[in-house]
């Protein structure tokens, strides 16, 4: 049976986005691969207020110990961004339209200037290539890439390879370790668990 009230911690904030619809189980069909058992929208994250403050008070901490006095976030992540500055006090950068030789020095909006230490802000982590491509974009334009954020990790094998390539990687939060609590909850179908956990493990190559 679902419940309405979850422990307190970071597994509690997984619950929250469950609860919100934000995360779900069952079966989703993919444009490239096999269907998911999960499907994550923290896109939807502006259309929940509190739950959106609650995820940026969560990162800004983060932010504030990375050292870093620039944001930049991917283009998913760009609403979360927003709250997490204001809940930082931290400037925050993105990525804005076509990125040509021409326009790469206006391809990131915002102001900045060269040297500034930056994190990455991700909903949910993201893997290497994409975090090449948008640090490569930075440091043309003279921001320095100390620290990849997000909000969710999936375990599915982001961090690992974000790591390999050279980054330094937090997540609030992994759901491999939110599993447990989202299925005494009731958020997690039973008897669904043993899947998601073998489809984890079988992305992350385990």
């Amino acid at each position: 049976m679902r419940q309405g009230h979850a422990e307190s911690g970071p597994e509690a904030l997984v619950v929250a986005l469950a609860q919100a619809g934000l995360i779900q189980f069952g079966h989703f069909e993919q444009a490239v691969g096999a269907p998911w058992p999960v499907a994550i929208h923290l896109r939807w994250l502006p259309s929940y207020p509190a739950l959106l403050r609650r995820v940026a008070s969560e990162l800004a901490p983060r932010v504030a110990a990375a050292g870093a006095d620039r944001i930049l976030t991917t283009r998913d992540a760009i609403p979360l961004g927003t709250a997490v500055s204001l809940a930082s006090d931290v400037p925050m950068v993105y990525p804005y339209g076509q990125v040509a030789d021409h326009t790469a020095a206006y391809a990131i909006e915002g102001a900045y200037d060269v040297g500034h230490p930056t994190l990455l802000l991700s909903d949910v982590l993201l893997g290497a290539e994409q975090a090449r491509a948008i640090a490569a974009l930075a440091r043309r334009v003279g921001l320095d890439i100390t620290l990849v954020l997000a909000a969710l990790d999936l375990g599915i094998g982001a961090r690992e390879e974000l790591e390999r390539a050279g980054f330094a990687v937090e997540a609030t939060v992994a759901l491999p370790a939110a599993l447990p609590q989202l299925e005494r909850e009731g958020w997690l179908p039973a008897g669904m668990r043993a899947g998601v956990e073998r489809w984890i493990a079988a992305q992350a190559g385990g």
